[in-house]
C-alpha cells in the first residue's frame, strides 16, 4: 500500500458553498487521468509558468473536493467554476496550495513552520 502524503485540507467559497480541498495519491492520480498530463507537468504549467488551461485548473480544483464531498457536490462546484471563471480567480490562493504543498518535501515545510512560530513569537513579544 502506498503511504499518503503530508496533506491538510484547504476550504473554498463557491456561491455560499464551502468546499474542502485536501490533495491525497488517490487526488493527484485522478488529476492525471484527467487532463492527460503528468503531475509536474501540470505544476510546471500551474504554478511556475501559469500558463495552464482553464479546463485543467477547474480539474485541479475539483480533483482536490475527491477526499470530502460527493459526486454530486463537485459537479455543482465544476459548473459553478465553468460558468463564471471569477470564482477559480477568487479561491487561487487556497486553490493552488492545496496543491502543492503536499508535493513539498517534508525538510522544507519543516523549516517554514519553525520560521513562521518564530515569527509569531517575535509579533507577541512586542
Amino acid at each position: 500500500m502506498i503511504k499518503d502524503i503530508l496533506n491538510r485540507p484547504y476550504e473554498i467559497s463557491i456561491e455560499g458553498e464551502t468546499y474542502t480541498l485536501d490533495y491525497d495519491n488517490k487526488a493527484y492520480a485522478m488529476l492525471e487521468q484527467l487532463t492527460g498530463k503528468g503531475l509536474f507537468r501540470i505544476y510546471d504549467e500551474f504554478v511556475i509558468k501559469n500558463n495552464l488551461k482553464y479546463s485543467d485548473c477547474i480539474e485541479i480544483a475539483c480533483c482536490g473536493m475527491l477526499k470530502n464531498h460527493s459526486q454530486g457536490e463537485i459537479a455543482k462546484a465544476r459548473i459553478a467554476l465553468n460558468e463564471k471563471r471569477f470564482l477559480f480567480l477568487q479561491n487561487i490562493a487556497p486553490i493552488t496550495l492545496a496543491f502543492i504543498e503536499p508535493l513539498t518535501p517534508p525538510e522544507i515545510m519543516q523549516k517554514k513552520e519553525k520560521k513562521a512560530a518564530a515569527s509569531s513569537l517575535k509579533k507577541k513579544k512586542k
